[in-house]
């Protein structure tokens, strides 16, 4: 991927019908439309998909957006593309903020483009950019402030069923057994009946569009989205959270947004939640004692990395709480 998150290998992109996507927009706007920002040729791409770029003749931007990821799965594709449809449409329902308007969708190959895809607002703006010493604190506070804002199966028995089909490497049943019996050390029976809530799912600094002076415009990119349960939803965004170095290294845990990020996050999240019982909760969850054995324990459900590190150090039922032992 180049500097301006543009794909440099389109594996599956050139098997999509742009001149027919162009029509079927035309078709669905009404209006005449062309491709922008050279997104024919280079289109940008997250992890999990490419995404084109489209203007109308009233100007309006228009983005495109195709899993290819699950190209050899069509079912999947099919199904990932509804889903998050249906995903967006409860969002629209809700008025959560900074979530791009879905215009249309397609969740069938049957189509002039002869790829499912998903259609919505162009979010202008820039990547956010997130080190050490970039953005100032100012600025930073701008995006704290934004995120706290935005509220985000417990895939255990998943990871067992793997590992008992040997499809977890590094990873054995009786380590996913230890991690499944501290559901109860983690499970807040009071909570067992709270709502569940929206987790974005890969809320990290390239899925977060600003403008020139650190205003958040868009949360973008919904592909790994999902509703979860309450107690499980509170963590903080991944560039606020602690980062693992290569799996070939040691493992290193620290802030990845400085040691006054999270802090800050967490008193803007307390102001937001006053009055509302829900986001109390929310913020009692994040602020909690245990909240980072908590987090790492979640998280290890799905990275294996994590899961690793994890069990190395017992799952953390012993010693400092805040860095996991070395692999």
């Amino acid at each position: 991927m180049d500097t301006q998150g543009r794909k440099k290998v389109l594996d599956g992109y050139d098997n999509i019908d742009l001149d027919g996507l162009q029509d079927e927009m035309c078709d669905l706007l009404g209006l005449k439309c062309q491709f922008i920002i050279d997104t024919r040729k280079r289109p940008f791409g997250a992890s999990e998909c490419v995404i084109v770029v489209l203007e109308d003749e009233k100007g309006l931007k228009w983005a495109v957006r195709f899993p290819l990821q699950f190209r050899a799965f069509p079912e999947h594709v099919m199904v990932t593309v509804r889903r998050e449809a249906e995903l967006r449409l409860a969002i629209e329902k809700a008025g959560i903020q900074g979530i791009m308007r879905m215009m249309a969708f397609s969740a069938t190959f049957d189509n002039p483009v002869r790829f499912p895809f998903i259609v919505f607002e162009w979010a202008e703006g820039t990547q956010l950019r997130w080190t050490e010493s970039f953005p100032a604190v100012s600025q930073r506070d701008k995006v704290h402030r934004k995120y706290s804002h935005f509220i985000y199966h417990n895939p255990i028995n998943r990871k067992i069923k793997r590992a008992e089909n040997n499809k977890l490497p590094g990873a054995t049943i009786s380590e996913c057994l230890d991690q499944q019996s501290l559901i109860a050390e983690y499970l807040i029976p009071d909570l067992d009946n709270s709502p569940c809530v929206l987790v974005h799912g890969d809320l990290t600094a390239e899925n977060v569009t600003v403008d020139e002076e650190f205003n958040v415009k868009a949360i973008i990119n919904l592909g790994f989205a999902e509703i979860i349960p309450l107690q499980f939803s509170a963590c903080f965004p991944d560039f606020l959270t602690y980062d693992f170095e290569s799996e070939h290294e040691p493992v290193e845990v620290e802030y990845g947004g400085g040691s006054d990020g999270p802090l800050f996050y967490l008193r803007c999240v307390e102001e937001f939640s006053r009055g509302d019982p829900m986001l109390e909760a929310y913020y009692k969850l994040l602020a909690a004692e245990d909240a980072i054995k908590r987090y790492w324990w979640f998280v290890a459900a799905t990275k294996l990395k994590v899961h690793r590190a994890m069990a190395a150090c017992s799952w953390l039922r012993t010693g400092p709480a805040s860095k996991p032992q070395s692999l």
